[in-house]
């Protein structure tokens, strides 16, 4: 049964039924509940038929951004948009449903589901707290906390933006980003993957239990808190604590990866093991030239200029992974002079950076 009232929408989906929401920009606050109805709710009071195409069906239900409006006129039907809002929706849905969640633009907030879970947006920031089961996340630009309790499998994949993971037991994990830093805290069990790459953003992981983790940088450190054997050496580095466990690697240009002590003793939500963290006294000692530019603040802007113009490049896919390294491996090295009146060049010729 489905009951409409202008800015309130009721339909009954089922324990584990489908909701999917498709908008251009605006703020999404869900809320995981018991039972088997959806309740949603237009913060501001706009009726949400005028904002979305809604489909309501047995044990589903669509709201799609961008209805138009169709208007008879003798032989022709003209489609007229109604307008671009802005929503700002507040919703309960069943715990265990299944969740499709994309925006273009917008602030994405979730609290207590447990079914499969998908969110996609070009730019705002995702916060899931005390959630679990399959979760994928893709952000162009904005920050990803996830907290989840129980047992969860998590992908995230973000361009620019932080990335902090917090689980009770994670049986897969993948993380990848271009710029950003990411942390992830949490038993790891199960057949995996646990994988992290990055381009250029730093890693902390907070392993709860034994642990293998293989490194691959060109330039990036390894360092631990933890007693364990480390072997390899420049490019290749290893790690193993205690008697082995899940395989953990980490693929890096240049970001450092730093194993702390678990934070399974912190309340959960206090913080996120993000670049914060990374960036407090938890973070390697031993940083490497890279990333201490010369003390000139002239010097070192046009150091970080020439590194963002490489970034940026790889965004757009103009050059790969490894011709990216090989840019930022020549720039940290010093063969590339970098004035304060001549920024180091990158054969990057991108008018618009």
């Amino acid at each position: 049964m489905t009951v409409a009232t202008g800015a309130i929408l009721e339909h009954e989906i089922g324990a584990e039924g489908l909701l999917a929401v498709r908008l251009r920009d605006g703020e999404v606050r869900l809320r995981g509940v018991d039972g088997g109805t959806v309740r949603i709710r237009e913060v501001n009071g706009r009726r949400l038929d005028e904002v979305f195409a809604i489909e309501a069906a047995a044990g589903s239900l669509s709201l799609k951004a961008g209805r138009t409006l169709e208007i008879v006129v003798g032989p022709r039907v003209i489609r007229r948009g109604l307008g671009a809002h802005t929503p700002e929706l507040e919703i309960e849905l069943p715990r265990r449903a299944t969740l499709v969640l994309e925006a273009a633009s917008g602030d994405v907030e979730a609290d207590g589901l447990l079914g499969d879970q998908r969110y996609r947006t070009a730019s705002g920031d995702i916060s899931l707290r005390a959630v679990g089961g399959q979760l994928a996340v893709e952000v162009v630009s904005g920050d990803v906390t996830l907290s989840a309790t129980g047992e969860a499998e998590v992908a995230v994949r973000s361009m620019s933006g932080d990335i902090g993971i917090r689980a009770g037991t994670l049986s897969a994990l993948q993380v990848n980003t271009t710029s950003g830093d990411i942390g992830v805290a949490g038993h790891l069990a199960g057949a995996g993957p646990f994988a992290i790459e990055t381009v250029s953003g730093d890693g902390l992981l907070a392993p709860l239990g034994d642990v293998r983790i293989e490194m691959t940088s060109l330039t990036g450190d390894l360092t631990s808190d933890l007693d364990g054997g480390q072997a390899g050496g420049d490019g290749r580095r290893s790690l193993t604590v205690g008697s082995g466990g899940p395989l953990v690697t980490f693929q890096s240009v240049s970001g450092d990866l730093h194993v702390a002590r678990s934070l399974a003793d912190e309340p959960a939500g206090t913080d996120h093991p993000g670049a914060s963290a990374a960036a407090s006294s938890s973070a390697p000692a031993n940083q490497s030239a890279a990333s201490q530019p010369a003390a000139n603040g002239a010097i070192a802007a046009a150091y970080d200029a020439a590194r963002l113009r490489i970034l940026r490049s790889l965004e757009r896919g103009e050059i790969d992974v490894a011709e990216a390294g090989r840019r930022l491996e020549t720039l940290d090295a010093g063969d590339v002079e970098a004035r304060p009146d001549q920024p180091a060049p990158t054969n990057d010729r991108a008018p618009n950076d």
